[in-house]
C-alpha cells in the first residue's frame, strides 16, 4: 500500500513540475524538439501559427475604419524578450491619423498578459508610434492588439487590429 501511494505521489509531482515548466520563462528555447516537456509535448508554437512577419505588414481594423501597419520591429522578426515596434495608423484614404494608440500583449494559449506595458510615443514627422519595450518574455504565440482613438472630437474614429506572432 505504501509503495502504491508513493508511486501515485511521485507521478503527481512529475505532472505538476511539467505543467509549471510549460509556463516558465526559464524554458529551453533551442527549438520545439529540444524544448519538449516531460510529456513530449512541444513548448511554444509552430512557425505556421500567427502572422508571417514582414516589415510593413498591414491589417484592416476590426471596425473597418482604419489600417494598422507594423512598419518595423527590432529585432526583425519579433523575438524573445524586448522588442521595439514602429506602428502607423491610417484612414481609408491611406493618410496617417493622429490620436491615441494603446496596445495589449497577451498569450491566448496560456491565458496571461505581458507583465509590462511598453511606452508609446508619437513622432509627428514620420506620423508613427514607437512602442518600446514590447516585452515578449516567453516562447509561444503572442497576440498583440492595437487599439486607436482618433483625436478628432467632431467625428471620432475608434478601431483596433490584432497581430499574432510565434516567438521561439
Amino acid at each position: 500500500m505504501f509503495g502504491l501511494l508513493r508511486n501515485a505521489t511521485l507521478g503527481l509531482l512529475i505532472c505538476l513540475a511539467a505543467s509549471l515548466a510549460a509556463c516558465s520563462s526559464e524554458t529551453s528555447h533551442a527549438g520545439h524538439d529540444a524544448a519538449a516537456g516531460a510529456t513530449g509535448t512541444p513548448v511554444g508554437c509552430s512557425a505556421s501559427d500567427g502572422d508571417a512577419y514582414s516589415a510593413g505588414i498591414k491589417k484592416t481594423g476590426v471596425a473597418g475604419r482604419l489600417e494598422f501597419a507594423l512598419v518595423s520591429s527590432t529585432p526583425a522578426p519579433p523575438a524573445l524578450n524586448d522588442n521595439r515596434f514602429i506602428v502607423q495608423v491610417t484612414d481609408a484614404e491611406g493618410s496617417p491619423v493622429e490620436g491615441e494608440l494603446s496596445v495589449t500583449l497577451d498569450m491566448p494559449e496560456h491565458g496571461h498578459p505581458s507583465p509590462e506595458q511598453p511606452e508609446i510615443s508619437f513622432d509627428p514627422d514620420s506620423q508613427t508610434f514607437t512602442l518600446d519595450p514590447m516585452r515578449l518574455f516567453m516562447v509561444g504565440l503572442w497576440r498583440i492588439t492595437f487599439s486607436f482613438a482618433d483625436a478628432n472630437a467632431d467625428a471620432p474614429v475608434d478601431d483596433s487590429a490584432v497581430f499574432e506572432f510565434c516567438i521561439d
